[in-house]
């Protein structure tokens, strides 16, 4: 399966924002980590293991990363308090039930860990989609899954009504995109 145009240089770009937040020699879970795993794959040398979760994969390992097909809307198959950081990138706006997939990144964070997620903003979703369906360097299927396009203060308010907090909410690529880094319990 080949790449349009821009979905490396987009990856890049997401990593580039959130590489200092990943605890060095941690355990990392990256929900809805796409077909081949590719940031995990790039971070690995960074981290002591990594789990990947989608529905878009087959099950494999591939040294320290752990891939694993399975839907995070119904449950994320790891056991309470055992990641040091979970990454979210460009997911949410996939899923039907953020609130849900959110509580579980929560519930397999230890105390202390850290929420890492990126998703487009509202402001993006027409380039977004010219992008896409008329010049094809941006995959057509993956913005048509779009269930919703979250403004900081919606990501904000959403990551506080699931048990996070110390939660950071920036732009980025000219307020295109939306990070937010958010803690579990009282530690940042």
């Amino acid at each position: 399966m080949t790449e349009e145009l821009l979905e490396p240089y987009l990856r890049k770009l997401r990593i580039s924002k959130i590489r200092k937040y990943i605890p060095e020699n941690g355990i990392l879970c990256d929900v809805g980590c796409g077909f081949n795993a590719r940031f995990l794959q790039d971070v690995s040398h960074y981290i002591q293991k990594g789990y990947g979760f989608d529905k878009k994969i087959e099950d494999k390992s591939i040294g320290n990363i752990y891939i694993k097909n399975a839907d995070v809307a119904d449950r994320i198959p790891l056991e309470d308090e055992t990641i040091d950081c979970v990454t979210m990138l460009a997911v949410l706006e996939h899923l039907s039930d953020s609130k849900r997939v959110l509580f579980e990144c929560h519930r397999i964070l230890k105390s202390g860990g850290v929420l890492i997620l990126t998703t487009p903003s509202p402001m993006s979703k027409p380039l977004l989609e010219f992008f896409s369906f008329k010049l094809g360097i941006v995959s057509p299927t993956e913005i048509a899954d779009h269930k919703h396009y979250y403004s900081r203060k919606e990501l904000h308010g959403l990551l506080i009504g699931t048990g996070f907090n110390g939660i950071e909410c920036n732009s980025f690529e000219f307020g295109l995109n939306n990070m937010a880094i958010a803690f579990k319990s009282g530690n940042k």
